[in-house]
């Protein structure tokens, strides 16, 4: 039979091997990223109740690591089929570094994501706090806490959103809960 890749034949075992080669890792990969990620759905369950923490940080990391290993799942099956990956792999290197170089010239969402770490780094904020922002004197609940944004539910019930890097740029005072205050009147009976 002829070739007509390199490593690549008309022969028809070899086709029928590949294809089942192929459709195992994709049966295979598919069950177990599922378990994958019923894995990490429990763990930031698990982390949740230990510390007040965003469903967003999970979702993102599901997807990035979820992304990445079906990135390495096509890999595989284009050796399978006797595709010389090192081309494909320099190509998909060549445009990461592409993008990295076009993500810092936006700056503004490179300093929100690095704020972002910052804050989860050293807690300045957290969910479910109540804090004011000065001298704009934003006051409100933080709600949600993503990448970009960290969202502040006001005493009126509005949705402020507020992007991570101003946290560095102005002062931010932890309040008290408005349930944990207690009026002059209210003072506790003996």
């Amino acid at each position: 039979m002829g070739t007509i890749f390199h490593g690549l034949t008309t022969d028809p075992e070899w086709l029928l091997h590949r294809l089942m080669y192929t459709l195992l890792i994709v049966a295979g990969s598919y069950l177990i990223l599922r378990w994958y990620g019923n894995v990490v759905v429990r763990l930031m369950d698990f982390l949740g109740r230990r510390r007040a923490l965003s469903r967003g940080y999970g979702v993102m990391f599901q997807r990035l690591t979820t992304w990445f290993l079906w990135l390495i799942v096509w890999v595989v099956i284009l050796r399978v089929w006797g595709v010389d990956v090192t081309a494909v792999w320099t190509t998909f290197v060549s445009l990461l570094a592409v993008i990295g170089v076009g993500m810092l010239a936006v700056w503004a969402m490179v300093s929100n994501i690095t704020a972002r770490f910052f804050i989860w780094f050293w807690q300045p904020l957290q969910l479910g706090q109540r804090i004011e922002i000065l001298p704009e004197s934003l006051t409100g609940e933080v709600i949600e806490e993503n990448l970009m944004f960290t969202e502040l539910r006001q005493d009126d019930g509005q949705i402020v959103v507020i992007p991570n890097n101003l946290f560095f740029q102005r002062v931010i005072r932890r309040l008290p809960d408005v349930e944990k205050k207690a009026g002059p009147d209210e003072k506790a009976a003996p």
